[in-house]
């Protein structure tokens, strides 16, 4: 009998042992897979934008005039597109490993398990909420990924909520396909999805600044920036942990300053 449960035993631990070396390796390679991708990807919009660069000057100046005119899509964003189609736009904040392609899907799940080639992956994609509009801006536009582990996606957010921290990265950069902002954050915080921190319309000015002071209560940072009735803010959403999805958020969220 004490021959049976010692070989169950050993049965037991040897199955513990290949299902822990599995669980691991799916995880490594989800971050090298991560990885690769997001190499590709800023490797074809860092091309495209140093191909900008070197036109000649009159030629940026035409391209620049038709975008403000006739809302074209920015020359910067031509490679990617004829990757993905649901390419919206990049987002990157200086001294981080986020520097990001922007997805949109026509809902909010399939970008949480697919990469900009619209592959399976459990590291997902940042990506902007489907009731956003990259042409005409919400008041409050909403972008999520997951909080990896590396410091890539929205790994770093959660570093805002210490005020030395976030003086020192007080700007976002996002450009959509036919803007460019500079994203002056204002609030960092950690909530529940309890708080509906995600309404991207508001019926009246009142309403909109009333947000803007529940949100201001609930920030562990104080960064003296004024949002008024007619600002439009930028709100990044992600998760406690990388891709394990809970009720706790981290949220950053910013004031939207059109780029000149």
């Amino acid at each position: 009998m004490k021959k049976w449960t010692s070989k169950l035993l050993t049965v037991f631990y040897i199955g513990i042992f290949l299902y822990s070396g599995f669980a691991l390796v799916k995880y490594l390679y989800t971050y090298y897979e991560a990885a690769q991708s997001l190499k590709e990807v800023q490797t074809i919009y860092a091309e495209t934008l140093a191909t900008i660069e070197n036109e000649e000057v009159e030629h940026e100046e035409i391209l620049t005039d038709d975008i403000k005119a006739n809302y074209t899509i920015r020359p910067q964003f031509q490679d990617l597109l004829a990757v993905n189609q649901r390419i919206v736009g990049w987002i990157s904040i200086d001294d981080t490993k986020l520097n990001n392609p922007i997805l949109q899907a026509d809902n909010n799940d399939f970008y949480l398990t697919h990469n900009f080639k619209n592959r399976a992956s459990r590291a997902g994609s940042v990506f902007m909420d489907y009731r956003n509009d990259a042409l005409d801006i919400s008041r409050n536009t909403i972008l999520y990924g997951h909080a990896m582990k590396d410091g890539t996606m929205f790994g770093t957010l959660k570093k805002y909520l210490d005020q030395d921290y976030a003086n020192t990265h007080r700007t976002i950069y996002v450009d959509t396909l036919y803007e460019g902002y500079d994203v002056e954050i204002f609030a960092a915080y950690e909530t529940t999805i309890d708080f509906y921190y995600i309404e991207t319309e508001f019926k009246t000015d009142e309403e909109f600044m009333h947000f803007i002071g529940e949100v201001e209560k609930r920030s562990t940072i104080n960064m003296n920036v004024d949002i008024g009735p007619q600002d439009k803010i930028i709100t990044l959403s992600t998760c406690k942990d990388s891709v394990i999805s809970d009720d706790h958020r981290f949220v950053v969220q910013g004031k939207l300053v059109k780029r000149k």
